[in-house]
């Protein structure tokens, strides 16, 4: 059934959905959510779905805040000045239910995940609508920066890290004082996410699932986005070790450049003007 919504409306997707047992409501629903491939194809009527599981009672929470991700995403990728504030909104008003997140073992169902996730989006959105939040939003960032325990982190971090470091470079434009230590947490953030990457019993993991030759590594989704993440480390970095002041908030422009989100050629150079 999945197979048809990608030229289907929204609203038939949603009629559909009401009309299942919740058990079979929610794997569609989460199905829809957390896999792109499976929504329609034209990105309003992905805002529209989205916007529909935000208020999906087979849903839990966890999978509402995310759709509230999505949906944000969508609206700024597209460009959307028209609604962009109103998302920008839901977000801050989402905070309190985010933060009280429970971490758990899953890339969907972590809070550090889903913190930074939020932050991410309503980081571009602020920027994009210059809607005045930057030191709040900045607030939020350093306090669950500065508050993350190694000890609760999962193998997960590695994906997080992207969004944690993109982040960085978007508050440190307004935080030049705390560039400094930001960028010292976050090699070191970044270094640990590897660490706890590795599977615990690498013997099984290098017995039946490595190759036998190394041209026959698959390269992971992951390891590219991972090879990004530090370019823009290295870019925070270079302006955390600028002593003169001007030069140093040039730095940190160039740096928000790789952070902003950069799905089209028009939101690029719509965050990047905001930027200046």
């Amino acid at each position: 059934m999945t197979s048809e919504f990608r030229d289907r409306k929204a609203d038939e997707i949603v009629f559909e959905l009401r009309e299942l047992s919740r058990g079979k409501r929610r794997k569609l629903a989460r199905s829809l959510l957390y896999k792109k491939s499976k929504r329609p194809s034209d990105k309003d009527e992905q805002v529209v779905l989205l916007d529909a599981l935000r208020g999906e009672e087979a849903l839990t929470d966890f999978d509402r805040a995310y759709a509230l991700i999505a949906a944000s995403h969508k609206i700024c990728e597209n460009v959307n000045m028209g609604v962009a504030t109103l998302w920008l909104d839901r977000l801050l008003e989402a905070e309190a239910i985010i933060r009280k997140m429970p971490i758990r073992f899953g890339l969907r169902k972590d809070r550090t995940h889903l913190v930074f996730s939020a932050l991410n989006i309503a980081l571009n959105l602020d920027l994009m609508t210059g809607g005045g939040h930057h030191r709040r939003l900045g607030d939020w960032f350093i306090e669950e920066l500065e508050s993350l325990n190694p000890k609760r982190m999962t193998p997960y971090l590695f994906n997080t890290t992207s969004n944690v470091v993109k982040c960085a470079g978007i508050v440190m434009l307004w935080r030049q004082d705390n560039v400094g230590n930001t960028a010292l947490l976050l090699r070191r953030l970044v270094s640990y996410s590897i660490e706890i990457n590795n599977p615990m019993h690498w013997w099984i993991y290098a017995r039946f699932r490595s190759p036998s030759r190394i041209a026959k590594v698959n390269e992971r989704a992951a390891f590219g986005s991972h090879c990004r993440t530090v370019v823009r480390l290295l870019a925070l970095e270079r302006a955390a070790n600028e002593s003169d002041a001007t030069a140093r908030q040039e730095l940190l422009k160039e740096a928000a450049y790789l952070c902003v989100a950069q799905a089209t050629e028009e939101q690029r150079e719509a965050l990047k003007t905001a930027i200046g």
